[in-house]
């Protein structure tokens, strides 16, 4: 398991350390056995059952930390279930979607279909504001606002972020909507090159809402955090996409040292 996640169950105050890891290590163990295509797992459904006598128990880990630490840890592994779910008890035996965790005769995993949501029609909005005083570098502007129509409509394909407006990016050009200054000029030039010009963007679905997902220049290691349930982790992974919550924040770094931080706030329509 990488020393991110290390740290991360040492620091968690919810359930036993240890085997809140080893849960970790084996689902992901047993979906490698099971599933050969994990692209796949896009429009799944992980279901992990746990026979567990006491509902303090199973609480440890049914909480929206641990689901969100257990998407991440499936996520970088290649796996990007669109719900992961918690049941207490015992699957049905005759389901043929349930397979035995590893190592473990008491818990389970299925795998199935997203149920259908109602997708709504109604606009949804959000902003990216700026996180001032503790970062060097700053986009062109303090806030911007994010409207789902824009992206539902075609009009844009997702709200972009990188250096520079109009930049070219395998023989045409890329518009980055969320803008960080390309001026050779700059007295920080040196500073805005940990912006790559195509760094990340800021996707929509009907489903999940808003969510982000680094692009191929901003995958390099170290180069670009989440702040994302509480918990900081790289996104090193292109085409992982991860569900925007009020309060998340989009971190940019350089040898480990900030360079800017945004912060995602969801508007009220």
């Amino acid at each position: 398991m990488s020393k991110l996640f290390d740290n991360i169950f040492k620091e968690s105050n919810k359930g036993p350390v240890d085997d809140k890891e080893r849960l970790c290590d084996n689902i992901c163990s047993t979906l490698t056995t099971i599933i050969d295509d994990r692209r796949i797992t896009k429009d799944k459904r992980l279901i992990v059952w746990l026979e567990c006598e006491k509902q303090i128990v199973f609480d440890q880990y049914n909480n929206e930390d641990y689901r969100r630490l257990l998407l991440i840890s499936l996520t970088q592994k290649g796996f990007e279930f669109k719900q992961v779910v918690f049941e207490m008890g015992k699957p049905a035996e005759d389901n043929h979607n349930v397979f035995k965790i590893k190592d473990n005769d008491h818990e389970y995993l299925e795998v199935k279909d997203c149920e259908n949501v109602q997708q709504t029609t109604a606009g949804k909005k959000a902003k990216i504001v700026v996180v001032e005083g503790q970062c060097l570098i700053k986009p062109l502007q303090k806030e911007y606002v994010l409207s789902s129509e824009e992206i539902t409509s075609g009009r844009i394909p997702a709200y972009n972020i990188g250096r520079g407006q109009f930049v070219q990016k395998n023989g045409g050009f890329r518009e980055n909507h969320i803008i960080f200054d390309d001026n050779p000029d700059s007295p920080l030039r040196n500073e805005y090159r940990c912006i790559s010009r195509d760094h990340a963007h800021i996707g929509f679905d009907p489903k999940d809402g808003f969510f982000f997902q680094v692009d191929a220049g901003g995958a390099f290691p170290g180069k670009t955090h989440l702040i994302w349930g509480g918990k900081e982790f790289g996104c090193d992974c292109v085409g992982a996409d991860f569900p925007l919550t009020n309060g998340d924040k989009i971190l940019f770094k350089y040898d480990e040292a900030l360079k800017a931080m945004l912060l995602y706030e969801e508007i009220n329509t």
